[in-house]
C-alpha cells in the first residue's frame, strides 16, 4: 500500500482544473442508476465519491476489501460499493435513510418487479378500487383531503404486495410523493406549514406523481442491475456477489457489538447539531408515518417516528444543551486546538450556542473513537465535511476532524475542497417565519483522506 500513490493521484486530478471536484454540468451532476430514487437532505455527489473510491481501491492491489459508512444517509456509498464490487456496511439512525439504502441495494428479478409494478399501478388507477383512509396525529394539518385520499389509496395497494423487498421499492417512490404533496414548505428541511393561500392553491395529483416516480425508479433499478451484470458482479440467481449490510440504529452501539474490521471508511457526517443545521429527522418523519414500520426494519423504535423531533434528538449533538453540558463534554476542547480557538471566539456572544457545539463535537469524538477501533492497521478514511457558521463564526470542522482523528492514530495525508454546486440542499437551513430571516447554506465542502498509523 502506498500513501504516496494516493496523494499523487489526487493531486493530479486537482491539477486538471480548479473546479475538477465540483462536477458541474448536466452530465456530471446526474444522479445515475438508483441514486435519485427519493430526495434526501444533503445527498453526496455520486460521481465524486466514485472517483475517490476508485483511487483508494486501486491501492489494495486486487485484495478483497470492505468499506464502512457509519453515517450512510440515503446510501450513496453503498451503491458505489456495489458498482466497485466490494463489501460494504452502512449504518444510520434515521429509518427513512435505512429504507432508501435497502430499496437501492436490493436486487429484484426484473420481470417480477415489472409485473408487480404493473399490478400496483392498475389498482391505484382503478376508480372502483376499495381502500381504507389512513390516519395519524396531525394528518389534516400536513395534508389536504385530496392528498390524504390519494395517498391512502396508494398505501393500501402497496400493502397488498406480499414481498417485503418489493414493498420497500414501492415505499421509496411513495415517500417521494408524500414529500411533494405535503403542506410543509419545501424551502427548508424543517417542518414548517405553508401559508393558507399556498395550500389552497396547491393542487398536486399524488396518483399521477406516484406513477411517474415509480416508473422512473423501475428504469433506474433495471439500469443498475444491467450495469452490475456487465461488470460480472451478479450471481446466477441474480444477487450481488459481494456483501451489503445495512443497520438501523446508533453508530456507536452497533459498532461496539461488531467484531468485523474495515479497510476503508467513506462517509459524510452531519455538520452540526440537527436543530440548527440540516434536520434529517423532521424531513423524514411525515413520509415515515405513512408506511408500515416493520418494512423498514423489524427492530424499529416507533418513538422515533411518533415524535417530530425524536430522530434529530437521537442524532449527533441532539441532546438538550442546557441540561447535558458536563465537565466531560467541556473537556472536548482539550482534544482540538482548532475547536478551542473557535469556542473562545464565540463564547462571549452566545453560551447556548457554545454548549450545542460542545455537545456535537463530544458526540462526534465518541464516534471517531469507536470507528477507529473498527479500522484495520492499513486502513484509509475519506471524510466529506462542511464548515457551518455559529454566531457569525465559521466552525472549521475539517481542522477539528484532523485534530480529533490524529488522537486515534490517523494521519491526514491530503485534503482539498470543492464548491457545492449540485448537492441537494434547501434554499435555507431554517425558516424564521414572518421575520424573513435566512441562514445561508454552506457553499464548499472539505474532503480529507487519512491513513492509519501502524
Amino acid at each position: 500500500m502506498s500513501t504516496v500513490d494516493i496523494v499523487n493521484k489526487i493531486s493530479a486530478l486537482n491539477n486538471i482544473s480548479d473546479d475538477y471536484w465540483d462536477f458541474r454540468g448536466a452530465e456530471n451532476s446526474e444522479r445515475d442508476f438508483v441514486h435519485d430514487f427519493c430526495a434526501y437532505p444533503a445527498m453526496m455527489v455520486p460521481k465524486m465519491q466514485r472517483e475517490l473510491l476508485k483511487v483508494c481501491i486501486d491501492e489494495f492491489d486486487g485484495r478483497k476489501i470492505s468499506l464502512l459508512d457509519p453515517f450512510a444517509g440515503s446510501g450513496t456509498l453503498l451503491v458505489e460499493s456495489m458498482l466497485a464490487g466490494i463489501d460494504a456496511t452502512g449504518i444510520d439512525i434515521n429509518p427513512l435513510a435505512v429504507l432508501l439504502c435497502k430499496a437501492k441495494t436490493t436486487l429484484i428479478q426484473q420481470n417480477v418487479l415489472a409485473q408487480q409494478s404493473k399490478t400496483l399501478l392498475s389498482c391505484i388507477n382503478d376508480d372502483n378500487y376499495e381502500y381504507s383512509i389512513h390516519n395519524f396525529d396531525g394528518i389534516n394539518k400536513w395534508f389536504t383531503n385530496q392528498a390524504i385520499n390519494n395517498l391512502s389509496k396508494i398505501r393500501s395497494a402497496i400493502l397488498c404486495e406480499q414481498s417485503v423487498e418489493i414493498r420497500r421499492f414501492f415505499w421509496a417512490a411513495f415517500c417521494e410523493v408524500v414529500r411533494i404533496v405535503s403542506n410543509s414548505r419545501h424551502c427548508t428541511y424543517k417542518l414548517h406549514i405553508k401559508e393558507k393561500h399556498d395550500i389552497a392553491a396547491y393542487n398536486k395529483d399524488a396518483l399521477q406523481i406516484f406513477s411517474k416516480v415509480l416508473l422512473h425508479n423501475l428504469d433506474s433499478l433495471n439500469l443498475f442491475y444491467k450495469e452490475l451484470k456487465n461488470r460480472k458482479l451478479i450471481t446466477r440467481n441474480g444477487s450481488y456477489k459481494s456483501s451489503i449490510k445495512i443497520y438501523l440504529g446508533d453508530t456507536l452501539e452497533i459498532l461496539k457489538n461488531q467484531r468485523k474490521k474495515y479497510d476503508l471508511l467513506f462517509t459524510s457526517p452531519p455538520y452540526g447539531d440537527n436543530h440548527t443545521t440540516v434536520s434529517y429527522g423532521q424531513f423524514s418523519v411525515l413520509p415515515l408515518r405513512w408506511i408500515k414500520y416493520d418494512d423498514v426494519d423489524e427492530r424499529i423504535d416507533e418513538l422515533l417516528i411518533n415524535t417530530l423531533s425524536m430522530i434529530d434528538r437521537k442524532s449527533l449533538g441532539g441532546k438538550t444543551a442546557q441540561a447535558n453540558v458536563t465537565d466531560e463534554v467541556k473537556s472536548i476542547v482539550n482534544n482540538s486546538a482548532s475547536l478551542y480557538e473557535q469556542i473562545e471566539t464565540i463564547k462571549s456572544k452566545d453560551q447556548t450556542k457554545v454548549n450545542k457545539i460542545l455537545l456535537f463535537y463530544s458526540d462526534f469524538d465518541d464516534a471517531l473513537n469507536i470507528i477507529s477501533k473498527k479500522m484495520k492497521p492499513d486502513a484509509y478514511e475519506v471524510w466529506t465535511v462542511g464548515n457551518r457558521k455559529v454566531a457569525k463564526q465559521e466552525i472549521y470542522m475539517h481542522k477539528i476532524l484532523e485534530n480529533l482523528n490524529e488522537n486515534y492514530g490517523f494521519n491526514l495525508i491530503i485534503n482539498f475542497n470543492r464548491n457545492i454546486c449540485n448537492k441537494r440542499m434547501p434554499e435555507i437551513n431554517a425558516y424564521k417565519g414572518s421575520k424573513e430571516e435566512t441562514i445561508e447554506t454552506m457553499t464548499k465542502e472539505q474532503i480529507l483522506i487519512f491513513k492509519r498509523r501502524r
